[in-house]
């Protein structure tokens, strides 16, 4: 059975992290990034992804000193991201030792630099980052840390970012993040059997149960958490302990 995936979701501004709630202020210090790293390197996370979240606004790229400053000393793959727009930009990422590069807007509004970027460095080394909001019953693509809506459908979009050659996508409920009230569990669960990619779920997760009730109704390989590492009292290996208990497969902290 294919064990899930805990992964540690880092938000950069500056050279600090921080937490906000659905995209916004006020943020949170919650510490340097080499050595949170290192904490959740030494508990047994399986990888890190690291986002600039002030990138793509300021019109540059996370900066790849960042990135290999953590590769030195950590073990475990790092995900990055961040401002990427041009396959010097994710050269630059890789040359400084992430494994996989995460994009987002460049992506979501351009799918066919996800098929230059799968074709000059692999799919499996390419991670979309897709956005979502609600307003009633209807679900929608946002971008541009959730400030302007995508006129798509979103299980459309992402059959098309995956057909352009995505590795793996990352979806995050903006309404959900940072709140700790649980993820949007209808939208993982609506996309079970239908991509062909590993999906990671993001945005709201806040307890063990959240976990389970994910990985249960879903078939979600992962899940992205923030707040419920930095602010509450959990830590990797606690969970793992507790989703082997209920029966969640995963990887030995």
């Amino acid at each position: 059975m294919i064990t899930k995936r805990i992964i540690p979701m880092f938000l950069l501004k500056g050279d600090r992290l921080v937490k906000g709630t659905r995209f916004s202020g006020p943020f949170v210090d919650v510490g340097n990034p080499l050595s949170q790293a290192m904490i959740y390197d030494a508990q047994g996370a399986e990888e890190i992804a690291i986002v600039d979240i002030e990138a793509t606004s300021k019109g540059k790229c996370i900066n790849p000193e960042v990135i290999n400053s953590m590769i030195r000393k950590c073990r475990l793959p790092i995900s990055a991201g961040g401002g990427i727009s041009t396959r010097e930009q994710a050269n630059d990422c890789f040359a400084a030792g992430a494994d996989k590069i995460i994009v987002n807007t460049s992506a979501v509004r351009n799918p066919a630099f996800v098929s230059e970027l799968a074709a000059e460095f692999g799919a499996q080394s390419v991670v979309v980052s897709v956005d979502f909001k609600r307003e009633g019953d209807r679900i929608f693509p946002v971008t541009h840390a959730g400030t302007q809506a995508v006129d798509r459908e979103l299980p459309e979009l992402l059959d098309e970012l995956v057909e352009a050659g995505a590795g793996e996508i990352i979806l995050t409920s903006v309404d959900r993040e940072g709140t700790l009230s649980g993820a949007d569990l209808d939208v993982y669960a609506s996309l079970s059997g239908k991509l062909p990619v590993p999906l990671i779920a993001s945005g709201g997760i806040g307890s063990y149960d959240d976990m389970v009730e994910l990985f249960r109704t879903s078939d979600c390989s992962a899940c992205a958490l923030g707040k419920m590492l930095v602010l509450r009292d959990y830590d990797i290996v606690r969970i793992k302990a507790y989703l082997t208990g209920r029966k969640i497969p995963v990887r030995d902290a």
